[in-house]
C-alpha cells in the first residue's frame, strides 16, 4: 500500500512538473512572438524616421543635417521607449505629452485629459510627431520667443481622439514654398507620415503662430 501510495505521488509530481513545463514554454512561445511583433514595429519605425529625414530629391546632405534631423528624432524614439517599459506595454497619451513637452512647464497647457492609451506602435509613431513639433518650436515658432506658449487640446471625439497644437506669441510665421523645397516644420514628418496612422492631419500657418490638428483612430488607440 505504501508503495501504491508512492507511486501515486510520484506520478502526480511528474503530471504538475510537466503541466508547468507546458505552461512555462507557452508563456515563451507568447513571449518571442510579441518580442518580434515589436521589433519589426520598431525597424518600421525607424525606416520612416530615416526615409522622411533625408531630401526627396538627389541632393548631397551633410553630417550636420543628418544629425539635426534624425539623430534627434531617434532620441524621441528612445525615449517613447522608455515610456512604453515603464507603462508595461501601453503609454497613457497625456503622459506621452507631459515626457516629450518636459522643461516646458511654464511654456505649455493641455486642455482636456481623455482616458486614452497608445499600443507600443502609435506611442512611437506619435512620439515623432510630438518631437517635430517642439523642435520646430523652439527653431522658428512660440518657443524660441520668451513670450510665446504651447495650446494644445486633447477632446474625444467618435472617430478617435482629437489633437489639437496652437502656438501664440511667438515670431510671424509663413508657409514654406509651395512647390515642396522647404521643410523647415519638418512637413514631410507632420504630413505625410502623420497621414500614414491618423486622419483629418491639419497644418495651418497663421501669422499669429502654427496650428495643427489631427485625429488618432480609436481602434490604434486602446
Amino acid at each position: 500500500m505504501v508503495d501504491a501510495v508512492v507511486c501515486v505521488l510520484l506520478i502526480e509530481y511528474v503530471n504538475r512538473s510537466l503541466e508547468k513545463e507546458t505552461e512555462a514554454k507557452r508563456h515563451q512561445a507568447l513571449l518571442k512572438d510579441e518580442l518580434q511583433h515589436r521589433i519589426q514595429n520598431l525597424f518600421a519605425v525607424i525606416q520612416a524616421a530615416i526615409r522622411f529625414s533625408l531630401p526627396s530629391n538627389e541632393a548631397r546632405v551633410s553630417a550636420a543635417v543628418i544629425k539635426d534631423r534624425l539623430l534627434d528624432r531617434l532620441q524621441a524614439m528612445v525615449d517613447a521607449s522608455r515610456h512604453v517599459s515603464d507603462a508595461k506595454g501601453e503609454v497613457a497619451l497625456i503622459d506621452l505629452i507631459h515626457g516629450q513637452m518636459r522643461g516646458f512647464d511654464e511654456r505649455y497647457t493641455v486642455h482636456g485629459r481623455p482616458q486614452v492609451t497608445l499600443n507600443p506602435q502609435l506611442t512611437q509613431n506619435f512620439s515623432l510627431i510630438l518631437h517635430e513639433l517642439i523642435t520646430n518650436s523652439l527653431k522658428y515658432g512660440a518657443l524660441s520667443a520668451a513670450a510665446g506658449s504651447v495650446y494644445i487640446k486633447l477632446m474625444e471625439v467618435p472617430a478617435g481622439v482629437l489633437f489639437d497644437w496652437t502656438e501664440t506669441g511667438g515670431p510671424i510665421v509663413s508657409a514654406p514654398p509651395a512647390d515642396g523645397s522647404g521643410d523647415s516644420f519638418g512637413s514631410r514628418i507632420l504630413g505625410q507620415f502623420a497621414r500614414s496612422f491618423c486622419s483629418d492631419v491639419a497644418i495651418a500657418y497663421d501669422s499669429a503662430g502654427l496650428h495643427y490638428s489631427l485625429q488618432i483612430p480609436r481602434q490604434q488607440s486602446v
